[in-house]
């Protein structure tokens, strides 16, 4: 009669079920773990150092990729209309410390933007005690 039985369960599609054996675990040899490497901007040859004198506000944005492409630059603010210079040095110096760059004043409406791939160092600070950044807006003349 098991026969029988075992006829009509394979006709209508069921198998009798086998005992799954399992195994034996393969060792498998650790694969070297990589160090991590991470990427670093270098330059190759000879660092670019863009120096501009701005026209206009506007030029900012493009002044800004430079530093975002670990470009230092140097900005001449003299011949620009002190109220615009001064958002524009307010739009770069965020824009610097942002990238985890600096900012210094070279001279008289001349100043320094750098990346973080340049360390400045010196006694030279920025500082609101050394006189204004810019020349007076409210004066007749324009500049001091």
């Amino acid at each position: 009669m098991g026969k029988i039985w075992e006829t009509l369960l394979n006709w209508l599609g069921y198998e009798p079920e086998e005992e799954e054996r399992e195994a034996p675990p393969v060792e498998v040899p650790p694969l070297p773990k990589p160090g991590k490497v991470v990427g670093l901007p270098t330059a190759r040859g000879a660092m670019r150092l863009v120096v501009v004198q701005p026209q206009s506000y506007e030029q900012g944005a493009a002044l800004a990729e430079n530093l975002k492409n670990y470009r230092p630059v140097i900005v001449n603010l003299e011949k620009m209309n002190p109220e615009e210079a001064r958002r524009l040095v307010d739009f770069l110096s965020g824009a610097a410390f942002a990238l985890g760059g600096q900012v210094r004043k070279v001279s008289h409406g001349i100043f320094l933007f750098t990346p973080s791939n340049i360390d400045l160092s010196g006694d030279q600070e920025l500082k609101s005690t050394s006189g204004p950044l810019f020349w007076d807006i409210n004066s007749s003349g324009g500049r001091r």
